[in-house]
């Protein structure tokens, strides 16, 4: 209750004010969504990253620099555990928080995989890369989440079907089931050695 001098006392109305601090609450709600996601894609950034292998693969993630590239950068190249020179897939997934606040790797496959081949073993290689170096995977992004094991991601899309998982040293991927995956339609890592 307020006083107005000309009137006598008043009362402010409840609904009004009801309203504007329904309205600044959910405003801090969202800022702390967006700043938990902050947060858990900073950490993603570092507990991803690394050497992985199993009996028949080795899967690399490498952040990088990028300066010409907004976002966590990451590098993902997965070869043959007895020949690193047969690559089987390069992908750069760029991690950023989306204007609905969901942690999404954006999936994209290199333009001229040879030109950044030696890569994995220069990461300063990567440093000029531009947008155009890089060809979209629609359909393929990631929608990374916390769990309480760690973090799993699921793509967006029936086109790119895919499912990873990272609970400690064990980071572990969806196949399509004719290529050769676990009985859990799972290829199965654990990390080796330190982070990258």
């Amino acid at each position: 209750m307020y006083l107005n001098k000309l009137r006598g006392p008043r009362r402010t109305p409840a609904p009004l004010l009801c309203g504007l601090l329904s309205g600044l609450l959910a405003l801090a709600g969202c800022t702390s969504q967006a700043d938990l996601r902050k947060a858990e894609l900073a950490d993603l950034a570092v507990v991803l990253p690394g050497v992985y292998a199993n009996p028949s693969q080795n899967l690399l993630i490498l952040n990088l620099f990028v300066p010409m590239l907004t976002g966590n950068v990451l590098y993902v190249r997965e070869t043959a555990a007895d020949d690193p020179r047969r690559v089987f897939s390069e992908r750069v997934w760029i991690l950023d928080v989306s204007s609905n606040d969901h942690i999404v790797a954006t999936v994209y496959a290199l333009e001229e995989p040879e030109h950044w081949r030696g890569g994995a073993e220069n990461p300063e290689l990567f440093r000029p890369m531009l947008q155009r170096d890089l060809r979209l995977l629609p359909g393929c992004e990631l929608v990374w989440q916390r769990t309480p094991r760690g973090y799993s991601a699921s793509s967006r899309s029936s086109r790119c079907p895919q499912s990873w998982r990272l609970e400690g040293e064990e980071l572990s991927f969806s196949a399509p089931k004719t290529t050769g995956g676990t009985g859990d339609g799972f290829f199965h890592f654990v990390r080796q050695g330190g982070q990258q």
